[in-house]
């Protein structure tokens, strides 16, 4: 009797070990459970559910009505034709939003078909919603289509816009000298006069929508600069190319302006860059560059006058000596790739022949004086 007493005891302090290991699983799925314990159980759910839902919707309702947001400005870039979807991703990977699913569903439901305007926006964090949408929402959908030609200046491409009805001239004019500009091709300190985004403005045939505003529009010429800038669809991209040179944007888009003006077709500006890359390279010779389109740019018309050829504009490249100080015109993809892209000869001269349709060059200035003479003579007959 005693034997049994004692080989049974274990066994019996084992089930009881085992019953409390499983007490909180009996408790949570027993279906055989107190209707007190239930509702102790179910209150506890509600509550924990309640903790978490208030939680989210405090942090949701943070991020929708901007209670307690950084403020931080934040540039962020809407493509063409971007869903809300897209535009959603987007804001919440720059952290203009912290919740992009959300964005998502409060415009989809508050907007419905909602269209946004394509360009470089700078917003803020601190921004809800609403105010978000209305910043970037396009809200006319009329379009204007208008063509800049290759080698416009800044002041032609305004008075263009303006002709056109897109914006006002003010308007243009407070952007162009204001507004800060987040393009890395752009040189560092661009100043504040209405031409320091000369030769950026990419010339194009572009279609803006009636809604955009003049920040829209310049950026749109801007984000149109830098694609053409980096498309590799055909080779190296420009960029690359200005990089495997050793030529800066900015250098390349100067002389690029240049070459549009000065060349009288695509073939020609190729040798025109040769002449200018001569100047360059030897220009412990040949200082100064001799451009008369720099001249023309400072004084604002094309027949120069003697005094016009001695003046001490920076911009005078037969006073003052290598590259002007900016690009004199927005040049064309073709221009640009001339620039970088010289053509190899010895020529260091060039003049328009009697009725302008090409250029004559000259290895001399012996040479050049007598091709001007030789054109002086035709157009005297």
């Amino acid at each position: 009797m005693n034997n049994n007493q004692k080989s049974t005891q274990p066994q019996k302090r084992q089930r009881t070990s085992k019953k409390k290991k499983h007490s909180l699983r009996a408790f949570l799925f027993n279906k055989k459970r107190t209707t007190r314990q239930n509702s102790l159980l179910y209150l506890l759910s509600i509550l924990v559910i309640s903790a978490i839902l208030a939680t989210t919707g405090i942090v949701l309702s943070n991020d929708l009505l901007a209670l307690a947001k950084e403020d931080r400005e934040i540039t962020v870039t809407i493509p063409e034709d971007a869903s809300i979807g897209q535009v959603s991703r987007l804001l919440d990977k720059s952290g203009v939003v912290h919740f992009g699913s959300f964005f998502h569903l409060f415009t989809s439901i508050i907007y419905h078909d909602v269209d946004f305007r394509p360009g470089m926006w700078t917003l803020n964090s601190n921004m809800d919603y609403r105010h978000i949408v209305n910043e970037i929402r396009l809200t006319n959908r009329s379009t204007i289509k208008v063509t800049i030609p290759e080698g416009y200046t800044t002041n032609q491409i305004i008075d263009t816009l303006v002709k056109e009805g897109l914006s006002s001239k003010e308007d243009l004019r407070s952007v162009l000298q204001d507004e800060e500009f987040h393009y890395d091709f752009l040189p560092e300190d661009l100043g504040n006069e209405t031409n320091r985004l000369e030769g950026y403005l990419f010339p194009d045939t572009y279609e803006f929508y009636v809604s955009d505003d003049a920040s829209t529009i310049i950026n749109k010429m801007l984000g149109n600069f830098q694609i053409k800038l980096n498309d590799d669809s055909n080779g190296d991209s420009l960029a690359k190319l200005c990089k495997n040179k050793d030529m800066s944007v900015a250098d390349m888009v100067n002389i690029a302006s240049m070459i549009e003006k000065e060349a009288v077709d695509a073939e020609d500006m190729y040798k025109v860059s040769g002449v200018i890359a001569n100047r360059l390279k030897h220009s412990s010779e040949y200082p100064y560059l001799n451009i008369d389109a720099t001249i023309q740019y400072a004084v604002g018309h094309l027949n120069l006058t003697d005094e016009d050829m001695k003046s001490d504009s920076p911009y005078n490249t037969y006073t003052s000596k290598g590259l002007p100080p900016g690009p004199i015109c927005n040049p064309g993809l073709n221009a640009m790739k001339a620039a970088i892209n010289p053509t190899v000869h010895d020529y260091y001269y060039y003049v328009a022949n009697a009725d302008g349709s090409a250029h004559i060059y000259a290895k001399t200035q012996q040479e050049q004086t007598a091709n001007i003479q030789k054109v002086q003579a035709e157009k005297n007959k």
